[in-house]
């Protein structure tokens, strides 16, 4: 009887026992970006199921979003700094992959390497002329601040017109500011659709299209390592159990579709922000179309 008491203690003291060695919640606080096109929704789903897959090793999570929008540049800062933004998304350049920790799987298997444009009514006869690339190079590209294409279309000797903020950047078209806009594959027909009504002579031009290669990674704070070593393995699984390619194709089908397109002229353009090691680094994950064309390039050089 004397030992009762001791254990009414014990038992008393496990509850706390247990709090202190549960896993703490882990907050993945994420930007806030409005975009017609899907791959933003879509980059947080996958997180989410990034997150979810690796909760067997890493514990619990909780995703928080951003109140305020910010422009690609602005989350980069913030990643630099650390102790706010978590993760953003982005194409690589040297400034991303020394400024924050890259998450090397790429999550959209290679499909914004190609580059879309949107043009106006008026100048489709011009349009329509574009036979080779340096028929593409005479006309003026507009380009947004901060934006990875703007650097390898000027390292090729591309004409940029940089504009302000995403939204700034289609009126900036329709009045004649430059003759296209430079959207990724997915990007365009949400964007017609979207700005149709407010600028009627917006279309999508169907004869020529650039292709660089360009992964797109989850890039993370620095001071978050365990977060980029978390959602490397559950993207790794996702990929594995074809929850990555499910998710893909269910968000992506019409941009696929746009690539079959009989009548489109496709540029290769190298992408001078990054070197080859991507690409071989990357390949187990990409669409078949992206390594047959670096196959294609490689065997042309």
């Amino acid at each position: 009887m004397r030992l009762f008491p001791a254990l009414l203690m014990l038992a008393a003291m496990l509850p706390a026992v247990a709090e202190e060695t549960a896993p703490a919640t882990q907050v993945v606080t994420i930007p806030y970006m409005e975009r017609e096109a899907p791959h933003r929704v879509y980059a947080d789903q996958l997180l989410t199921i990034a997150l979810e897959l690796s909760r067997d090793r890493y514990g619990p999570y909780r995703v928080v979003q951003q109140r305020e929008e910010t422009v690609i540049r602005r989350q980069l800062l913030q990643l630099e700094k650390g102790g706010g933004l978590s993760v953003a998304v982005a194409m690589p350049t040297q400034e991303w992959l020394d400024g924050a920790l890259p998450v090397r799987v790429p999550i959209m298997r290679g499909l914004a390497s190609f580059r879309f444009f949107l043009g106006r009514q008026g100048d489709l006869p011009l349009l329509e002329s574009v036979r080779t690339v340096n028929d593409l190079k005479a006309l003026s590209i507009g380009q947004g601040p901060g934006w990875s294409t703007a650097r390898i279309l000027e390292d090729n000797g591309f004409k940029v017109v940089y504009g302000g903020a995403h939204a700034t950047l289609i009126p900036m078209l329709h009045s004649g500011r430059f003759q296209l806009l430079m959207r990724g594959v997915y990007e365009v027909e949400p964007e017609l659709r979207a700005q149709q009504h407010a600028y009627p002579d917006l279309r999508v031009v169907d004869n020529f299209a650039v292709y660089t290669y360009m992964p797109m990674y989850f890039f993370v704070a620095k001071d978050q390592p365990r977060l980029a070593e978390r959602l490397t393995y559950g993207l790794k699984k996702a990929h594995a159990n074809g929850q990555l390619d499910r998710l893909f194709n269910r968000v992506f089908g019409d941009s696929l579709k746009l690539l079959k397109n009989k009548r489109l002229k496709v540029f290769h353009v190298p992408n001078t922000n990054i070197d080859k090691s991507f690409f071989e680094r990357d390949k187990p994950y990409l669409l078949d179309a992206i390594v047959a064309l670096e196959k294609a390039a490689h065997t042309a050089r």
